[in-house]
């Protein structure tokens, strides 16, 4: 008897306990699509999708589609390594976000840090561009690819506006290798004499390491 007594004891105690550890554990929507603006404004129309496995804890997983953009290529016409514009390709990251914990309930940020690595794959085709080669006026005719792998780390705060919209704002700092495959079809080495095209069919490849910053803004769709 004294056993089933204690036995209904503990029940009553656990059924009591039960509302209190609903609430240390506060809900939130574990599916999000992000919209980069910024990229979209540039050159690359780019979806993430990030997925948290817990309160401060995530990963998000992002594609892009990178384009030529007229308007930033008619602009930069002038500039002395204008090949950025004429470039298409795609491009895959993935970051891992640690959120920081909220100072408040009131706040509606949220601060994170994102280790990532990405990949980008551009190449152009076709393409004609005038240089200057020892004070001389020439015309290049060649083709390029282009494979870089990024290491990066980012910085951001996202806004929630309500439980649905947000914006995201982030800013870091990387490593990019880049290898680099060119093809030179033909050059003219002076654009007053057109009938002198030089098929030279150079073929080079070369690997370097540059450090790069990032900054954007995302809208983001939590589900």
């Amino acid at each position: 008897m004294a056993i089933k007594k204690s036995f209904f004891l503990l029940i009553l105690i656990l059924a009591g306990f039960k509302p209190v550890l609903a609430q240390d554990a506060p809900e939130y929507r574990k599916n999000a699509f992000s919209f980069n603006l910024t990229r979209y404004a540039v050159n690359e129309l780019n979806l993430s999708f990030e997925h948290r496995y817990s309160l401060r804890r995530g990963i998000e997983f992002n594609a892009g589609l990178i384009y030529v953009n007229d308007q930033l290529q008619e602009l930069t016409k002038d500039w002395v390594n204008t090949q950025y514009f004429y470039e298409r390709g795609f491009a895959a990251r993935i970051h891992y976000k640690i959120f920081k914990r909220k100072e408040s309930d009131e706040t509606s940020w949220r601060d994170y840090i994102a280790p990532g690595i990405s990949y980008k794959y551009l190449y152009y085709n076709n393409q004609e561009f005038t240089g200057d080669n020892g004070g001389k006026t020439e015309i290049v005719y060649q083709h390029r690819f282009r494979n870089k792998i990024s290491l990066e780390f980012l910085f951001g705060k996202v806004y929630e506006m309500n439980n649905t919209f947000a914006l995201e704002f982030y800013y870091g700092a990387g490593i990019t290798g880049t290898l680099s495959d060119r093809y030179v079809v033909y050059r003219i080495p002076d654009t007053k004499k057109m009938d002198q095209v030089l098929d030279v069919n150079d073929h080079s490849k070369t690997f370097y390491v540059r450090p790069m910053v990032m900054a954007g803004i995302k809208l983001r769709i939590s589900l």
